[in-house]
């Protein structure tokens, strides 16, 4: 008696339909050698390793690098650029049909990028944090990829370093997706910008201290894709007030003398696609934002979102600045050209903010909640528009130490609004 056959496309189509049963998919594959091809496309799709020693057992699992599952993988995530040397190289261009790569690059210091030239050129989606190397090596890396559409930089003060100029190709990629600069973002900004062609960005996200940046490089990225960016995110803090130090304000007795640097205003006039406008800032004076939104063009707006913390009195010699123009601007965009306004606040008295936006609070725009530690570091998180895969990883274990959490949660359906 024959036992039954099944054509190779009905296998094949049974395991499509487990691709969300890894543990399923494991048993498939000792169930036949036929079976192994289709189960690892789903059970090595993704592939984490986040530290030397998950590495180190991939290597011993797969010791030839060309005969390993690394083939089925798109979504590659790795811990630390320095494993990236000489001796592993083929084991790192074993995944060569990585469609994104996200990378951390802690304790790389000195590891040159151009290591990753050619690495895969089926990459659509680039996400590079505590990253230490010059402009001319990031800018040439990207150029490297043809397809890439989705980039993120994260990266300390000082840890990307401005150097001549370089050989831009003559077919650059479109970078028609998600740019997403944190921490030093000055340098990085002027090297998109200067691309043949400019960059095509929908989504733009800079967060950086207000020192490192200026009205001119960001004016000039957001004028390059003017006729593709739909979301801008500007979230800036200052070296001049620490977390911590903010934190203890609220258990001291008396005022603090804090020092704030006024962030850039920036240049939205030829932002002519601009549909969602969102900043986040730390301190009473918001004329910078006041100014930006009176550049953009109304037309094509359909939210701004303002996220605002420690909004008190903190210094005798800081006055709370733009809030009056603010609150009438923004009531007028709502009744004039029904411009959605929103306001998330946390860490200022309810009271305090009333007073400086009464119109807005009467009509139900403003949300907040004092003292609230949790909220304070949910502010930290990216804004609605951003909330994605791309952004979360951009953002998320950053400058301060602090790992941003449940950011996909939307902030409206938080508990503390």
């Amino acid at each position: 008696m024959m036992l039954p056959f099944l054509p190779p496309e009905i296998l094949d189509l049974i395991v499509d339909h487990l691709h969300n049963e890894p543990t399923v998919l494991k048993a498939c594959c000792v169930v036949s050698k036929s079976w192994i091809p289709r189960s690892r496309r789903y059970i090595f799709a993704r592939v984490k390793l986040d530290s030397i020693r998950s590495i180190e057992s991939w290597a011993k699992a797969f010791p030839d690098p060309f005969d390993s599952p690394a083939y089925y993988t798109r979504n590659f995530w790795v811990h630390g650029l320095g494993v990236v040397s000489a001796d592993v190289l083929p084991w790192i261009r074993s995944f060569g049909q990585v469609e994104e790569l996200t990378m951390n690059m802690f304790g790389s210091r000195g590891v040159s990028l151009t290591q990753l030239h050619g690495f895969t050129l089926t990459l659509k989606s680039l996400h590079l944090t505590r990253v230490c190397a010059t402009v001319s090596e990031i800018i040439t890396l990207i150029c490297s990829v043809p397809l890439l559409e989705d980039l993120s930089l994260s990266s300390k003060a000082r840890d990307i370093r401005a150097d001549g100029p370089w050989a831009t190709p003559l077919v650059p990629p479109k970078l028609t997706g998600s740019l997403l600069l944190h921490g030093e973002s000055r340098s990085i900004a002027r090297g998109l910008s200067e691309l043949l062609d400019g960059p095509h960005f929908s989504t733009i996200g800079v967060r950086c201290n207000a020192e490192d940046i200026d009205s001119e490089t960001i004016t000039d990225l957001v004028s390059k894709c003017s006729e593709s960016l739909e979301t801008l995110y500007l979230g800036y803090y200052t070296l001049s007030v620490s977390f911590l130090a903010l934190q203890l304000i609220n258990f001291l007795p008396s005022r603090v003398d804090l020092d704030y640097v006024e962030p850039p205003a920036v240049d939205l006039s030829n932002a002519t696609k601009l549909k969602h406008l969102e900043f986040q800032w730390r301190g009473p004076d918001i004329q910078w934002i006041t100014t930006a939104i009176q550049t953009a063009q109304f037309k094509t707006l359909l939210q701004i979102t303002i996220f605002m913390s420690s909004i008190r009195p903190i210094s005798p010699r800081r006055k709370f600045l733009g809030w009056h123009e603010l609150d009438h601007l923004m009531v007028q965009l709502w009744t004039s050209h029904s411009i959605l306004p929103k306001i998330l606040y946390c860490n200022g008295p309810q009271e305090l903010v009333a007073s400086l936006l009464p119109e807005l609070t009467k009509r139900g725009f403003v949300h907040g909640q004092e003292g609230n530690h949790n909220v304070w570091l949910s502010l930290l998180a990216p804004p609605l528009s951003l909330v994605t895969p791309v952004a979360a990883r951009a953002f998320d274990d950053v400058n301060i130490g602090i790992t941003t959490m449940n950011i996909e949660i939307p902030f409206a359906s938080r508990s503390c609004l």
